[in-house]
């Protein structure tokens, strides 16, 4: 069954339009009044059509940015989900204050919010974590008019935790290597969502998207599948180079090759990257350096120096973020740990402290992962 929500969704894109004109088989009428009652639709002269105004807008644009990275925006808009957030930031580390638990619909939303990263575990039972913050936090409160600033939480340390984890062999058909090569895509914009990813990979079965978005996944899994073929070896400067050709294959002409010209990062001026006359011998010396790191524990103290010294070398025209958590990957399974995974929930906190940061803090993105690996084994 439609609900309102899956009704202003369709009609945004079909707009004027009555209601025999949208794809729903059941009867849809009462989801039409209850949008005309909400103030975000109309009807004139039997169409309808959306209201613009500060409401629908941010309706909108929660919708829009749900559907674009394969959320569930009614889950999302859930008349709960306001309170859950508030009482989350309120409680943390407990994740299941008394006001929440005995309600099915707050377990729902609040196991859809740990799958997808909102939440990050660190201890199953009791449930206790942390909860980040999100844009889509911000515009849910501000769609129902509530004040409410979100603090950050404080980091744990999770080293020992993680080293008690046994890992296994990549498998390359594992949940999780769908999961990164989704998530890694979708942080660069691409809308393929895990599912899609799987049937891809799988089943050969390609979902209507842009061919741009499907060839960044495909790209994605040729570079991870060099890198399984390469796991034992030091890591070079030819395989970083290799890395970054399959990864940008028939994306750009420059595939592989050294940039020529500095970089530019859209959207953050601050972020300085190296002059490309230094890369060859700042990359030799990366590489110099991530071979040392021949442990668990040096591997797992340098994960935000792997990430972010990768990112300030920026040696490439384009997908360098990519190349990075392909090689943090590399880093990852060389030294039997955990298979790095990022999901929607954690992208705003991980570009504040990559791309978007106003500083380099290798040490707090370094937390940030140790959280993201352990809450994956948690939930798993």
């Amino acid at each position: 069954m439609p609900t309102k929500y899956d009704v202003f969704a369709e009609l945004i894109e079909h707009a004027p339009c009555k209601a025999s004109d949208l794809s729903f088989n059941n009867p849809i009428y009462n989801h039409l009044s209850s949008l005309i009652d909400d103030g975000v639709i109309k009807k004139e002269n039997n169409q309808y059509l959306p209201i613009k105004n500060t409401y629908s807008e941010n309706l909108f644009k929660i919708i829009k940015y749900c559907l674009k990275n394969g959320l569930d925006y009614n889950l999302i808009l859930s008349k709960n989900t306001p309170e859950i957030i508030i009482e989350l930031f309120n409680s943390v580390p407990v994740l299941r204050p008394k006001n929440l638990i005995g309600n099915q619909e707050n377990t729902k939303i609040l196991k859809y919010l740990e799958e997808n990263q909102f939440i990050l575990l660190t201890s199953k039972t009791p449930r206790e974590g942390i909860i980040l913050k999100h844009q889509l936090f911000e515009n849910i409160l501000k769609l129902k008019k509530i004040s409410k600033k979100l603090k950050t939480n404080k980091y744990l340390d999770l080293k020992k935790n993680i080293l008690k984890i046994k890992t296994n062999l990549i498998n390359p058909f594992d949940n999780d290597v769908f999961e990164f090569l989704s998530g890694s895509a979708q942080l660069e914009g691409s809308t393929i969502t895990i599912g899609e990813t799987k049937e891809m990979i799988v089943n050969d079965i390609y979902p209507d998207k842009p061919k741009k978005d499907i060839q960044m996944v495909k790209n994605l899994n040729e570079a991870l599948h060099y890198m399984l073929d390469h796991l034992d070896e030091d890591i070079t400067e030819e395989h970083i180079r290799e890395i970054n050709r399959m990864v940008l294959f028939s994306l750009h002409r420059n595939a592989g090759n050294y940039k020529i010209t500095d970089n530019k990062i859209q959207g953050n001026p601050n972020f300085k990257t190296a002059p490309y006359k230094k890369v060859p011998e700042l990359l030799k010396n990366y590489c110099i350096e991530l071979n040392k790191l021949n442990s668990k524990e040096k591997c797992l103290d340098k994960l935000g120096y792997i990430h972010n010294e990768l990112q300030f070398i920026h040696p490439f025209s384009d997908v360098n973020s990519r190349t990075t958590r392909m090689i943090l990957n590399w880093m990852l399974s060389k030294n039997k740990l955990p298979f790095f995974v990022i999901k929607m929930g954690c992208f705003d906190e991980y570009m504040s402290l990559t791309k978007l940061s106003l500083k380099r803090d290798d040490d707090k993105l370094n937390e940030l992962f140790h959280h993201i690996l352990y809450h994956e084994f948690l939930i798993n």
